[in-house]
């Protein structure tokens, strides 16, 4: 994040109110500081200034008195400027009443009444009812341009912020005006249905329409404005963490729209498409109403009372290692430390794991053995403000962390950071990246060691910082003697040139090799990738060689550089937080050390000791009770007889346990298999948190009854514990955070309160030229850890003052010609669909997406994969890479 050092301040009055202000701010942005709002149309906090509506008028007094547009002009020292003076409100109704010349009075059917900003700005304009300016009007029909979208162009005041933030935000450039003059109207670029153009079908230009003119098809004509209570919340899909608006009308207790919310999180007010048409499974009819037990070989409805009797009658048959827990990474931090606690406290069986992608638990061995921990190392928006390289790994995020995608091409478009892309093929993010690798599927492990090698063979070593903060160098260096560039190449597939040039790239943050700054160390790069990508046989390779290659450049512990494993779904960094996994305790804590385990004896109240020896994960688990040797499982919000790599081998294992208990929203393929199904609640109807992929804690907030008798997972688990004779020890997830508070480390100081209280940053937006930043205060909710109860807010970056075991270690890696790993990860990594996630028990019950997704929309192909406006990379044809349609899963 960009740090307040070296930021000039300007102190000007505004209708007599005096404020100051970073240097290179807009009068619009200084206005709202003092509580004064300026009426405009075409302004958006994170585009451009644009002047196209003219509403936004104010007078200036410097030298002399001018009337100015505030949205793009700067502020200055002793400006003062009035907005509301006569000449002001004259220019500004003059501007209003011009828009209304076409615009039809249809506002009680209009979707965006109650909330339009034409309304507002004709109320606060005072325009005329007899416009001077009015003629006869151009109607227009409604048109559908896609499954998603709806246009009423009557309505349309041409600010182009649709068109402005298709472009600048989320790159993809799938609408433009056509015609010219009064003729002027918004349509898909060259007159294509969006359908058939790079649209994501992200809702973005829907949000930010002021008017009603583009318009969600899934919400229109359905509510309205003043009937919806607004609910903040996170999004229950991939690891960003969007934060959003649940909008849900009060009367029927549904949910209407989804939208996002400005500087309140990572996104602010960019969600995806799962974001923003991702909600109707929530009210899908084939929800769990009512717990379901089997009786003569079939599942039939029952009571609570009887399935939870159940439940405490079987159960403690199998305590120990005879019995394994399954969690769920879209639970909440607080279901699934509490399943942690059941399954290790209760059943005392360390059998616990959490499906992490690909249908395949956590790995044991990675970045943890060299950093201390496998988290990533560094906030999304300081990689999006500090970072001057980002290398992607073998990773899809257009379609696994869109919005994460969407803000990084933003930046990399208005600050000039270079992009290395490196994948098995072409990636929408390829067409703008300055070097394309296109090795072999399943070469990750020789490139980055191999980058690593010739990074050392160049003499671009961060030799002070390596010396201070890495141990193993001697070892690492005689082993990388062996990577030659012929030999790198003949592995990857990927010529020593481009090689070459990559190393240099990445080494140097882009500087070249003579670009060292006054601390030594080259300008800053960051490498990224999905951390499905490691879930294989060897996959501790890869991240060996992400490692050192960000430690021998000294890319670790900075702003701007780090190695970032993103986790794939919403919470699957929490469950891995709170301990769900077999061979750690909560707060990343080696099962093996035996001071740990004591203390987390005692905090749990446990008379007896936890088990020792590390459990079985996921894909062992199933072959284990396939075998007999597990007898009883309990799974919560998790589907292996889908997920799983071999579903043939997780639904043997499921029909041959003697007890199964799952918790779910839904009757899956898993349920099938079990003995007693309960009925969860969903995201929308529970409280909460979760922890998204850079390590922010973010609150989840209730916004729906629930449905049906479904209860949340947590209060399903205290209702199991108390039949099974425990005393029931909360009453509220608040309580149970404030457990993990002082069990997990990492969350000490955590709680509703400093989670919800937003922590300010200082960042750059655009300013009047494309590269000429204008200094904003935003807002941010949440908390990345580690936090302590004088730090809430947290850190930003990892490792800066210094690595757990004191210093980080390099672990070489040998070269071995001809031998590549296997690529069976790349269909949760790069094959991968923007409208289905996971197994679909969620995105296909979203007929929206389902719609998107079976229609062909734009997702991960390259030549319909937002091309953001540029022309092709000139090395994306010299690194060889097809533009073939990428297959859905």
């Amino acid at each position: 994040m960009t740090t307040e050092q070296n930021i000039d301040m300007v102190t000007l009055t505004i209708d007599g109110k005096e404020v100051t202000v970073p240097k290179g701010t807009f009068v619009l942005h200084a206005a709202k500081q003092v509580g004064v709002e300026i009426p405009n149309f075409c302004q958006y906090p994170d585009l451009r200034p644009f002047g196209a509506c003219r509403t936004c008028m104010v007078e200036i007094v410097t030298r002399r008195s001018t009337i100015d547009i505030s949205c793009s002009a700067p502020v200055s020292e002793g400006m003062q400027v009035f907005t509301r003076s006569q000449k002001v409100l004259d220019a500004q109704r003059f501007a209003v009443e011009s828009l209304l010349v076409d615009h039809p009075i249809d506002c009680p059917i209009c979707d965006k009444s109650g909330e339009c900003e034409l309304q507002n700005h004709a109320y606060y304009t005072n325009v005329r009812v007899n416009n001077p300016l009015a003629r006869p009007k151009m109607s227009w029909e409604y048109e559908t341009l896609s499954e998603s979208v709806m246009i009423k162009r009557d309505r349309c005041v041409l600010c182009g912020r649709c068109v402005r933030v298709c472009d600048e935000l989320v790159g993809a450039t799938a609408l433009a005006w056509a015609e010219r003059g009064f003729q002027s109207y918004i349509d898909g670029a060259f007159g294509q249905d969006l359908k058939d153009s790079p649209c994501v079908s992200c809702g973005l230009c829907i949000e930010v329409c002021p008017v009603g003119a583009l318009l969600n098809t899934s919400y229109h004509d359905t509510a309205r404005a003043w009937f919806l209570k607004r609910v903040q919340t996170i999004c229950t899909f991939c690891g960003v963490g969007c934060n959003m608006e649940l909008h849900v009308e009060e009367a029927t207790g549904q949910i209407k729209r989804i939208i996002g919310k400005q500087d309140s999180g990572m996104n602010g007010e960019q969600l995806c498409a799962r974001g923003f048409f991702g909600y109707e499974f929530v009210q899908g009819k084939d929800r769990l109403q009512t717990p379901l037990v089997r009786k003569d070989g079939e599942l039939v409805e029952s009571t609570w009372q009887e399935a939870l009797a159940l439940i405490a009658e079987r159960l403690p048959q199998y305590r120990g290692d005879s019995f394994a827990g399954i969690a769920g990474a879209h639970n909440t931090n607080e279901e699934n430390y509490l399943f942690n606690k059941f399954v290790r406290g209760v059943m005392g069986s360390n059998h616990i794991d959490h499906d992490a992608g690909v249908g395949q638990g956590v790995r044991q061995a990675g970045l943890r053995d060299v950093f201390g921990s496998d988290a990533p190392t560094n906030a999304f928006l300081d990689i999006f403000e500090n970072a001057r390289c980002v290398l992607i790994l073998g990773s899809n995020l257009s379609a696994t962390h869109p919005v994460f995608s969407y803000k990084l091409q933003a930046a990399i478009r208005r600050k000039g950071i270079k992009l290395i892309i490196a994948a098995p093929q072409a990636l929408p993010l390829s067409q703008i990246a300055d070097i394309n690798l296109q090795y072999r599927a399943g070469a990750e492990a020789d490139l980055l060691n191999g980058l690593a090698a010739l990074v050392a063979r160049r003499d671009l070593v961060a030799r002070d910082y390596v010396g201070d903060r890495v141990d193993g160098i001697e070892e690492w260096i005689q082993t990388a003697q062996t990577y030659t560039p012929e030999g790198i190449a003949a592995n990857t597939g990927v010529p020593v040139a481009l090689l070459e040039q990559a190393a240099e790239i990445y080494a140097t943050g882009g500087a070249g090799a003579d670009g060292r700054l006054d601390n030594g160390l080259f300008p800053p790069s960051t490498i990224v990738y999905s951390a499905g990508l490691t879930l294989r046989d060897g996959g501790e390779e890869i991240e060996y060689g992400a490692a050192a290659l960000a430690l021998l450049t000294g890319n670790v512990g900075r702003s701007g550089a780090g190695v970032n494993p993103l986790k794939v779904a919403n919470n699957g960094q929490g469950a891995l937080d709170m301990g769900c996994v077999p061979f750690l305790l909560p707060g990343e804590r080696p099962l093996e050390n035996a001071e740990d385990r004591r203390a987390l004896e005692q905090a749990w109240g446990l008379s007896d000791p936890l088990p020792s020896r590390p459990g079985l994960g996921l894909a062992a688990m199933l072959q284990a009770a396939r075998a007999g040797r597990i007898r009883a499982m309990y799974i919560m919000g998790s589907n292996p007889a889908q997920a799983h790599g071999n579903p043939q081998i997780a639904r043997e294992a499921l029909a041959n346990l003697e007890f199964l208990v799952v918790q779910d929203m839904f009757r899956t393929p898993t349920a099938e298999y079990a003995d007693v199904v309960l009925p969860a609640c969903s995201w929308a109807e529970k409280d909460g948190t979760y922890t998204s992929a850079e390590r922010r804690i973010q609150r989840v907030n209730k916004a729906l009854t629930n449905h049906g008798q479904s209860i949340p997972d947590w209060t399903i688990l205290v209702h199991v514990l108390e039949r099974m004779g425990f005393e029931r020890l909360y009453t509220s997830s608040d309580q149970i955070l404030a457990e993990i508070a002082t069990v997990v480390p990492q969350y000490g100081g955590v709680d509703r309160r400093t989670l919800e209280r937003p922590g300010t940053v200082i960042t750059l937006r655009p300013g009047k030229v494309y590269r000429n930043p204008s200094i904003d205060e935003v807002k941010r909710v949440g908390a990345h850890w580690p936090t302590t109860e004088n730090d809430p807010h947290g850190t930003p970056v990892l490792y800066a003052d210094g690595f757990p075991g004191g210093k980080a270690r390099l672990i070489p890696v040998p070269f071995r010609q001809g031998q590549i790993m296997g690529d069976g990860v790349y269909g949760g990594t790069v094959q991968v669909s923007l409208y289905h996630q996971g197994t679909g028990t969620m995105t296909s019950r979203c007929p929206t997406l389902v719609s998107l997704h079976e229609n062909g929309a734009a997702d991960s192909s390259p030549e319909r994969g937002r091309g953001v406006g540029m022309l092709q990379s000139p090395n994306l044809k010299q690194s060889g890479y097809s533009t073939g349609q990428l297959t859905d899963i």
